[in-house]
């Protein structure tokens, strides 16, 4: 039960990371999503430094 809430953690931290870095890049206009994919890579190095956080516990 200690991990349950991980999982959505993970899912609403990338998919807001996902949805800035989409918006951002439209309202730039740039033909390569540059925004998505740091703002993607950003929220996944968030995610493991959550994991590792917790789970070292």
């Amino acid at each position: 039960m200690r991990y349950a809430g991980l999982a959505f953690q993970m899912m609403t931290t990338l998919g807001l990371a996902v949805f800035a870095g989409y918006k951002l890049d439209q309202k730039i206009g740039w033909r390569f999503p540059v925004f998505l994919v740091i703002f993607s890579l950003l929220g996944l190095a968030i995610i493991l430094w959550q994991i590792i956080k917790d789970t070292r516990r």
